[in-house]
């Protein structure tokens, strides 16, 4: 008579089975709960640089192109800015000082009156600030271009004002006035653009704590001036922080000059 030799597992042996599977599981478990909490972590740094980023570009691209020797700046605020953007560029061909008419070449961006632009017109005696007017793409609709065998007209803009001695060639700038400052949405605050009518977020979001975007404004020896007309460059400060109220920030300082500064 045969007896069989297979016999189960032990009470001890089992427990040590579980013991251990149980320290793999739980050693697996930490690993995940580490490369999740890592992977936020470097979601939200993401969110904090490209906001930063974003806000620099912004800025920095508005204030190289602005002039405070041209008026492109009315006050200066330390927590927001408000200046003159350029949106529009041309070259005029012809002019028409009765029906205070230009055509032009060379023309980008827009010239909406419906929008609020304005121009800056340039005459030998200083730029002309002007309130745009109707604006067409109609080569022939406005006065003829002056350039003989050259460019002809690509359009035509009528000027609310006198344009007199404007002088063929000059250029003309549309421009619209913004105003930069962190304001808040659904709990955060955001890098945004106000022209008086329309308000656009642009980036964020940024510390609401008075830190989030700050500026300091200096003259040609870099002592901090209040004048809009003594502006030489200017020196910004931005804070982002990430969403969901989690206390982690990112900082970037920059110094910016100002065209033909």
């Amino acid at each position: 008579m045969c007896r069989s030799s297979k016999r189960g597992f032990t009470m001890a042996e089992l427990l040590v089975v579980i013991v251990l599977g149980t320290i793999v599981v739980g050693a697996l478990y930490q690993v995940l709960v580490y490369q999740q909490r890592l992977y936020t972590n470097e979601q939200v740094m993401t969110v904090r640089h490209d906001a930063l980023r974003l806000a620099a570009n912004v800025l920095a691209a508005d204030l190289m192109e602005a002039s405070a020797s041209e008026g492109d700046f009315q006050t200066l605020e330390p927590d927001r800015l408000s200046l003159r953007s350029p949106v529009g560029f041309a070259v005029a061909c012809g002019v028409d000082t009765l029906s205070s008419s230009l055509s032009f070449i060379d023309a980008s961006g827009r010239f909406s009156a419906a929008a609020g632009d304005s121009l800056l017109v340039y005459h030998p005696a200083g730029w002309l600030v002007r309130s745009a007017g109707s604006a067409s793409e109609a080569s022939d609709a406005g006065p003829g271009c002056a350039y003989s065998g050259g460019p002809t007209a690509r359009g035509s803009l009528s000027v609310a004002g006198s344009i007199n001695g404007v002088p063929v060639g000059a250029p003309i700038r549309a421009f619209h006035r913004y105003t930069y400052s962190l304001q808040q949405d659904d709990g955060s605050w955001w890098l945004a653009r106000d022209d008086g009518s329309n308000v656009d977020l642009l980036a964020g979001p940024f510390a609401g704590d008075g830190s989030g975007l700050t500026f300091v404004y200096r003259d040609e020896s870099g002592a901090e001036t209040s004048d809009p007309n003594s502006l030489v460059r200017l020196d910004m400060r931005l804070v982002s922080q990430a969403p969901g109220g989690i206390q982690s920030r990112d900082t970037l300082t920059a110094t910016v000059r100002l065209r033909n500064q």
